[in-house]
C-alpha cells in the first residue's frame, strides 16, 4: 500500500522491485513509521562452491548463497549513504532530518534546593547524517518545560525511551513523559517515530559465515541497553573510536588505553559515572540501537560527541580550556551544545509563542523568524545559523564581536567580498553532510588495517556501476566544494578587516587566522584522479594513496633488485656460457612458478641448484631451477602481489578513506565557511531598509530595554509592511524608569504583536544581527518568558487555562533581574474575580520578586491600579471610536491606530471584535444593550464599591454573593 506495488505470482505472497528503487522505496517506508530491514547476498555462486568442497564430511550441504542484513533504516537512523536516495536531501535544503533522541529518566529524590524539579533526564542524541552525537543530562519540572525546549530545537524525528518501570513513582513520571512525546509526535512538522527499548534485549544473531565474523558482530544475549558497565564494556570490545581523529587531527597511537581515542567529551563523562550516569544510560541505548541497525560503526567513529547544556544541567564534567573565537563560534553548532558560554535561554514554550521557527497558524517556517533570517547559501551555514537563532549570546563582548563582523560585510570595507563569497558559497554545498559520506565510503578499517566486519563490506551489488557513479559524484561535491572555500581568503585578501571574528574566519592560519591552507592536499586528489574514468570503475591507485600499497609496490622492487643480485652473484661461480645464458621464466605477476632459473642442461650448476623441469632435447636442451633463496624471495613476492592486488580491488575505497583520514583539515573549512555563511546571511538581513545596529549597553545593576520606531520583522514582511505602524518603547532607561508596561487597549489593538516584537528584537540583536528599528539600546537579556495566546493540550490532560498558568510560574519560577517577560491578557480562561485576582499577584510578583523587565497585557481595568507603582508604566493602543455605543446598546465602530501610547484604555471595544467577525446583527444589539446595563451598575458606585471592599479584605464569601447577585 505505501509503495504501490502488487503482489507477484507464487505460492507465498511477494513483490518485487529493481535494486536500483531501493533507495526511493525505503525512504517512504521510513517516512510511513516502519522499520526497513536491508539483506543482501554476501556469497557468489562462485565461492558457494568452493564453500561446499571445504565442508567437513558429514557436514549439511548449503543449497543457495549466503545472505546477511547489512541494515535496518528507520527515520533516526538514515546515514544517507550511496545506496539511498539523496535527491530529496541534495536539492531541498529545506528538509529537516531530525536526530535519534534516547532518553533515560529518574524521579527526583531530593528536592531541598529547587521543589519546582521533580525529575531528571539524561539525553542523546544522533546526528546521523552528520555523525554527530551529542549528549546531556538535566534536571525538569513537573511539565516536563526543559525536556519541551530540547524537543523544539532539535526536532528528533525517532524517539527511545525505557520501558514502565515497576517503581510507582517512577512509573507516574514516565506517564507524563508518553503524554508529551505523543503529543510531539502529533503535533510535529514531519513523521517521528516512538519506540520503547526494554530493560533487557535479545540482539540478533549473524549470518556471516566466518566465526570470527560473527563474533564480532554479535553481542551476548540478552543485552542490557540501559546498564553503563555493560555499554562501557561494548565500547571497549568494538573499539569504534579507534578510526577517528584526535582534537590535533592525528590518528591514535598504538601503545595508549582503549579510552584514550575516545571523545573528550565521553571520557569526561565516565569519570564520573555515578553523577552522569543517566546520560551514559541514554548513550548505552543509542549505542545498542545503532548496533542493532547495523550503523554504529559508521556514525560512531566520526569520533563528534558534543554536550547539550540546559539551564538545570547536571552533567558533571572537569573544568576545559576556554576556546578561541572561532573554536567558540564552531562549538555551538547544533543547539546547546557549548557549556563554556553563558547565552539566552529560550524554552519551547517561547518558541512556540513567538514563532521563532515556524508558524503557528500551519506549523510551516513561512510567518516565522527563521523565514526572515534564511539567506544562508550552504547547507551547513544553515544549521550554524539556526543554532545561533535557538541560542542567542548573552555576553556583550560576544555579542559585540559577531556585530561587527555583520556591520563589515553589511556596510564596511567587506561589503563587496562579502557578495563575492556568497556565489563562492552557493557552489559549496553540503560540506559538512559529504564529509560524513565520504567517511563511510572510506570503508571500515582500524589503524592497523584490521577489517571492522561490516556484512555491507561483503555484499554483492548488481548495481555496482550505479553506485560508483553515485559514490564518485558524491567525492566530486566535496572536493568542488572544498576548492570553492579555498578562494574565500582570496577574496578577502586585500580588504582591510576590522572585525577579529571575520579576520578568524577568512585568514588561512599562515596570516593570524583559522581557515585551513588546503590546496595541496586538494590539488593531490584533482592531479591523480580522473574522476569521469573513476566514475566508470577504471581506477588504478597511484603511489601516495594508500600506505599498505606503497609498502607492497616497495617490497615487490626490493624483491626484484636481490634477485636480480642473487643471479649476479650466484652467475660468478657459472661458466661463461653460464653467466650469459642465465635467464629468469614466469616473472609477470599472474605466472606460477615465478622466477625459475633457465640454464642450458651443459653448463654445470652448484649443487644447492633444484631442477624443477626442463624443455627440449639434446644439445639445445634446457633446463629449469630454483634455490632456496629464490624460493623464499619469490613466496615474499608472492605475498606482496597478493596485497597489492587486494588493495587495488578495494579501489576507490582508498581513495576515501586517505581522503577521511585528512578530515580534520577539511571540517575546519566547513566550520569556517559555515559560520561566514551565517554572517553573511545577517548581513543581508542588515541590509534590508530600516535596520539598525542595536547598541548593547553593560549591565550596571538594572537591566534597560530602549527602542525607536521599532517594528516586528515578520509581519511587516508579511506583504503588508507599508501599513505596519512601528512604535517606540523604553524599560528601565534614563528617563523612564519603569520596569513593567501594563498594557491595555482594544481587542486586535496591537497588543500582541508589540511584546512578540519586543523578545523578537531582543533575540535579534543577541544574535548579532541588525533589528527593525530607528534606534535600539539594551542590556543583554539572559532569559525570555512568554504567556500567549490560548489553547489546551489535551493530551497531556492539560486545559487552556492551566497551559497558562503552568506558562506564568514558568516565568515567576526562573525570571530572573536580566530576564524578559511578556504575558498577555492572564487569567482570562477563568472566572473575572479569580483572574483579576491572579494577574494583579502576577503583576506584583514581577515588579517586587523577579524585577525582570515585563510587557503585561490585560483588559482588566481594574489591574490599572498598579499605574501608581513607581516600577509600572502604564499604557495603550490607541484607537479612533465612532458611534460610541449609548443606551440603545448600539456597536461602536473602531479604528485602530496601533501607536503606543501613555496612560490607560477605558474599554476593550470587544463587541467591535464580534462585529468584525461577522455575528448577526441582533447578536451585536443584544450585547451591547447588556454590555451598556452592566457597565451603568458597576459604575453607579455602590455595588463596585463593595466589590472592591471585599476583595481588599479577602472576603471571598460577600465577593461570591456579589458576583451572584450581578449574575441575576
Amino acid at each position: 500500500q505505501v509503495l504501490s506495488l502488487t503482489y507477484m505470482k507464487g505460492h507465498v505472497a511477494h513483490a518485487g522491485f529493481p535494486e536500483i528503487s531501493y533507495g526511493n522505496f525505503a525512504n517512504l517506508l521510513c517516512r510511513a513509521g516502519y522499520k526497513v530491514a536491508r539483506v543482501e547476498q554476501t556469497e557468489t555462486p562462485d565461492m558457494l562452491k568452493v564453500r561446499k568442497k571445504n565442508m567437513p564430511r558429514g557436514a549439511k550441504t548449503p543449497k543457495v548463497v549466503n545472505r546477511e542484513v547489512c541494515s535496518i533504516l528507520t527515520l533516526g537512523t538514515r546515514t544517507c549513504c550511496f545506496l539511498d536516495d539523496n535527491r530529496v536531501f541534495d536539492e531541498n535544503r529545506d528538509v529537516h532530518i531530525g536526530p535519534l533522541l534516547s532518553i533515560a529518566e529518574k524521579p527526583l529524590t531530593d528536592r531541598s534546593a529547587e521543589p519546582t524539579l521533580v525529575r531528571e533526564f539524561g539525553v542523546t542524541l544522533v546526528d546521523a547524517p552528520r555523525g554527530w552525537v551529542t549528549i546531556g543530562q538535566f534536571q525538569d519540572d513537573a511539565l516536563c518545560s526543559n525536556l519541551q525546549t530540547l524537543l523544539a530545537s532539535f526536532g528528533p524525528s525517532e524517539i527511545l525511551y525505557q520501558e514502565n518501570p515497576n517503581e510507582k513513582e517512577e512509573s507516574r513520571t514516565q506517564q507524563t513523559l508518553q503524554s508529551l512525546l505523543k503529543a510531539y509526535r502529533v503535533n510535529s512538522i514531519e513523521p517521528c517515530r516512538i519506540e520503547v527499548v526494554k530493560r533487557s534485549e535479545s540482539f540478533p544473531k549473524s549470518t556471516a559465515i566466518n566465526p570470527q565474523i560473527r563474533k564480532q558482530l554479535d553481542r551476548a544475549n540478552p543485552v542490557r541497553p540501559w546498564d553503563v558497565q555493560d555499554t562501557l564494556n561494548e565500547l571497549r570490545r568494538i573499539d569504534y573510536f579507534s578510526t577517528s581523529c584526535d582534537s590535533h587531527g592525528e590518528e591514535t597511537k598504538e601503545g595508549r588505553s582503549v579510552e584514550s581515542s575516545w571523545p573528550i567529551i565521553l571520557q569526561q563523562a565516565i569519570e564520573n559515572v555515578t553523577a552522569n550516569g543517566l546520560v551514559l544510560q541514554s548513550f548505552g541505548c543509542s549505542l545498542y540501537y545503532l548496533s542493532r541497525n547495523l550503523v554504529a560503526a559508521e556514525l560512531l567513529s566520526m569520533g563528534i560527541v558534543n554536550k547539550y547544556d540546559s539551564p538545570t544541567s547536571t552533567f558533571v564534567l572537569p573544568e576545559m580550556v576556554a576556546d578561541s573565537s572561532l573554536e567558540y563560534e564552531a562549538s555551538i553548532s547544533a543547539a546547546g551544545q557549548s557549556a563554556k558560554v553563558d547565552a539566552m535561554s529560550l524554552e519551547g514554550t517561547t518558541l512556540h509563542n513567538l514563532e521563532i521557527l515556524a508558524s503557528i497558524a500551519d506549523n510551516k517556517v513561512a510567518g516565522s523568524l527563521w523565514s526572515r533570517l534564511y539567506h544562508t547559501k550552504t547547507p551547513h551555514g544553515s544549521r550554524m545559523l539556526r543554532a545561533w537563532l535557538l541560542r542567542p549570546l548573552f555576553i556583550k563582548q560576544e555579542i559585540d564581536k559577531r556585530a561587527d563582523a555583520v556591520e563589515e560585510l553589511a556596510c564596511g570595507s567587506a561589503a563587496s567580498a562579502c557578495d563575492e563569497a556568497r556565489r563562492c558559497l552557493s557552489e559549496c554545498g553540503d560540506i559538512e553532510r559529504l564529509l560524513s559520506r565520504v567517511h563511510s565510503m572510506g570503508g571500515s578499517e582500524t589503524n592497523n588495517g584490521v577489517p571492522i566486519a561490516h556484512p555491507s563490506d561483503r555484499a554483492v551489488l548488481y548495481e555496482e556501476a550505479t553506485y560508483t557513479r553515485r559514490k564518485v559524484g558524491d567525492f566530486s561535491k566535496v572536493l568542488k566544494g572544498l576548492d570553492r572555500a579555498t578562494r574565500i581568503p582570496e577574496l578577502f585578501e586585500s580588504v582591510d578587516i576590522d572585525s577579529e571574528l571575520l579576520k578568524k574566519v577568512v585568514r588561512k592560519v599562515d596570516n593570524g587566522g583559522c581557515f585551513p591552507d588546503m590546496r595541496k592536499e586538494l590539488d593531490f586528489y584533482f592531479d591523480n584522479l580522473d574522476l569521469d574514468k573513476c566514475a566508470e570503475g577504471k581506477f588504478e591507485p597511484n603511489r601516495g594513496i594508500d600506505m599498505l600499497f606503497d609498502q607492497a609496490c616497495d617490497d615487490v622492487e626490493r624483491i626484484r633488485m636481490d634477485l636480480r643480485e642473487y643471479k649476479r652473484e650466484v652467475s660468478q661461480e657459472l661458466c661463461s656460457r653460464g653467466r650469459a645464458e642465465w635467464k629468469y621464466i614466469n616473472t609477470d605477476p599472474d605466472k606460477k612458478d615465478k622466477y625459475l632459473i633457465e640454464l642450458p642442461a651443459s653448463v654445470r650448476v652448484p649443487g644447492d641448484f633444484v631442477m624443477k623441469g626442463k624443455r627440449g632435447s639434446g644439445a639445445k636442451q634446457v633446463n629449469k631451477y630454483y634455490t632456496a633463496v629464490v624460493e623464499d624471495l619469490v613466496k615474499e613476492l608472492e605475498q606482496a602481489y597478493d596485497l597489492i592486488q587486494d588493495r587495488r580491488a578495494k579501489g576507490l575505497q582508498l581513495v576515501f578513506a586517505k581522503f577521511d583520514s585528512q578530515r580534520a583539515l577539511f571540517e575546519a573549512a566547513a566550520s569556517a565557511t559555515a559560520i561566514l555563511d551565517a554572517l553573511c546571511a545577517l548581513a543581508q538581513l542588515a541590509s534590508f531598509p530600516g535596520y539598525t545596529r542595536p547598541h548593547i549597553l553593560e549591565y550596571e545593576g538594572k537591566a534597560i530595554m530602549s527602542f525607536e520606531q521599532a517594528r516586528h520583522p515578520c509581519v511587516e514582511g508579511s506583504g503588508t509592511s507599508s501599513d505596519f505602524i512601528p512604535n517606540d518603547l523604553s524599560l528601565g532607561a534614563e528617563g523612564a524608569p519603569e520596569r513593567v508596561l501594563l498594557l491595555s487597549g482594544p481587542n486586535m489593538g496591537g497588543k500582541s504583536t508589540l511584546l512578540r516584537q519586543t523578545c523578537i528584537i531582543a533575540i535579534l540583536a543577541q544574535i548579532g544581527g541588525f533589528v527593525p528599528a530607528e534606534q535600539c539600546s539594551m542590556t543583554p537579556v539572559d532569559r525570555i518568558y512568554t504567556r500567549l495566546g490560548a489553547s489546551d493540550r489535551i493530551l497531556l490532560g492539560q486545559s487552556t487555562f492551566f497551559v497558562e498558568l503552568s506558562e506564568t510560574a514558568s516565568a515567576l519560577r526562573g525570571a530572573t533581574n536580566r530576564s524578559l517577560a511578556i504575558m498577555d491578557e492572564l487569567g482570562r480562561g477563568t472566572s473575572t474575580f479569580d483572574g483579576t485576582a491572579i494577574a494583579s499577584a502576577t503583576i506584583k510578583h514581577l515588579v517586587e520578586r523577579n524585577q525582570c523587565l515585563a510587557l503585561f497585557a490585560t483588559h482588566y481595568h481594574n489591574l490599572l491600579d498598579w499605574g501608581q507603582h513607581p516600577l509600572v508604566r502604564l499604557g495603550h493602543m490607541e484607537c479612533m471610536v465612532e458611534n460610541e455605543a449609548g443606551g440603545d446598546g448600539s456597536p461602536s465602530r473602531v479604528t485602530f491606530l496601533y501607536t503606543l501610547a501613555n496612560g490607560p484604555c477605558p474599554k476593550s471595544f470587544g463587541i467591535n471584535v464580534a462585529r468584525l467577525a461577522g455575528l448577526p446583527t441582533e447578536v451585536l444589539m443584544e450585547a451591547g444593550e447588556i454590555s451598556c446595563e452592566f457597565e451603568k451598575e458597576m459604575n453607579q458606585g455602590s455595588l463596585r464599591a463593595k466589590v472592591e471592599e471585599a476583595i481588599i479584605s479577602k472576603d471571598y464569601e460577600l465577593v461570591r454573593r456579589l458576583w451572584s447577585q450581578i449574575q441575576s
